[in-house]
């Protein structure tokens, strides 16, 4: 990747990229062929503690990118009927996502769906760190 530049193709680790927020108040990278990469919340917490107001947009250098699927959320307070090895755990202690229950610990996905897609919809949470002279909003 060319890091004098910003990627709106292919996003790869190294790579610059830009991020503009969303009207669901998340930071969605521009890109012209694939969508669904999101900035992780570590990196939105770096760079609101180094701004003093939320930018409209971010732009970071890569340093990690995790894949992920939307997974069905099983309704809050219905009984859960799996053969996953969380089979008898106490559902209680596991988050809450609005009126679901996030059940999963697969390293490559979640059924948690913070991006309100659709099930089965792939998606990225792009880790980024600050450039040395970083661009941003005012």
């Amino acid at each position: 990747a060319n890091k004098d530049k910003i990627s709106i193709g292919r996003l790869e680790v190294q790579g610059i990229a830009a991020f503009i927020l969303n009207s669901e108040g998340h930071y969605e990278a521009i890109n012209r062929n694939y969508c669904n990469y999101f900035l992780s919340s570590e990196s939105v917490a770096l760079f609101a503690e180094n701004l003093p107001n939320k930018p409209s947009y971010i732009i970071g250098q890569i340093v990690h990118m995790e894949h992920k699927v939307v997974r069905a959320a099983i309704p809050f307070g219905e009984e859960v009927v799996t053969s996953d090895p969380l089979d008898g755990a106490d559902i209680s202690k596991l988050p809450v996502i609005g009126r679901s229950t996030c059940i999963g610990r697969e390293p490559t996905g979640s059924i948690c769906n913070p991006y309100n897609l659709p099930i089965g919809s792939e998606y990225f949470v792009v880790t980024v760190a600050m450039l040395p002279d970083p661009i941003q909003s005012s």
